[in-house]
């Protein structure tokens, strides 16, 4: 049920005393609508400190899986408290709420997939909340993963990973990664900077490809182009005609 201005303003005055303070509860209170009825029951908002809020969870895999709904949680709290909430923080830890009911069968078997293989990993005791919590967030989620970052999206890459593939700094650790120098970023920036390079150095041995063919003496710098392209995605296959051209070069 969602929450109510006129119930809570009376109750936040009297606990509060002040506009400053009521605005803080308010935000606390509101954290059960903004991350949902599933989740809310197995997290509790705890505090706000500056702009950051803190949210206890119940165990650590429901508060990994969390973290990759924290902008999307930023982006309700903004739209409802601007510039109230900047930045939100996990504590694990026993909650005071007392344990949810029993799971309804899901109606998104993809998301009960995934959810069911996050719980595996979790201990025995905690496998039933963490999927209960994994299955709740992942039935959130729309669209498919972010060729980048995973995250489910309806835009490709996800406007997160559009950001960061227009900021100077993940640009030039692009250009970094691709001459075999090491990542100095890490995170989504350093994913969004190892997509950056994986497309130049792909290019370069496209266009290279050919002329190597003509030019037995360019072949050098297309094993180079290979060779750091395999050192920073070592599972990917090469292109089909450079993997070709370079196994008969051996």
């Amino acid at each position: 049920m969602p929450w109510r201005l006129k119930d809570l303003v009376p109750e936040a005055l009297k606990k509060a005393g002040g506009k400053e303070k009521l605005k803080r509860g308010l935000v606390l209170a509101a954290w059960k609508e903004v991350v949902g009825k599933e989740l809310a029951q197995l997290t509790e908002a705890v505090g706000l400190e500056g702009n950051t809020l803190w949210v206890r969870v119940a165990d650590p895999l429901t508060a990994h899986q969390l973290t990759y709904s924290r902008l999307a949680l930023l982006r309700r709290y903004e739209e409802r408290f601007p510039g109230m909430v900047r930045e939100i923080r996990f504590l694990v830890g026993p909650l005071e709420t007392p344990p949810p009911p029993p799971p309804k069968p899901p109606e998104n078997p993809e998301a009960a997939r995934r959810a069911l293989k996050v719980a595996q990993e979790a201990p025995p005791e905690l496998r039933e909340k963490v999927a209960r919590a994994a299955l709740a967030l992942f039935a959130r989620q729309r669209g498919t993963p972010c060729p980048i970052c995973e995250a489910p999206s309806e835009q490709h890459p996800c406007p997160t990973c559009r950001r960061l593939l227009e900021s100077p700094a993940v640009r030039k650790e692009a250009e970094r990664l691709s001459r075999g120098q090491a990542a100095r970023l890490e995170g989504e920036a350093l994913l969004a900077a190892k997509h950056l390079a994986r497309e130049r150095l792909l290019a370069e041995m496209r266009e290279l490809y050919p002329e190597a063919l003509r030019e037995r003496s360019l072949i050098p710098l297309l094993r180079d182009l290979a060779r750091r392209y395999q050192g920073l995605f070592p599972l990917e296959a090469l292109p089909e005609g450079v993997r070709s051209l370079l196994s008969k070069e051996t």
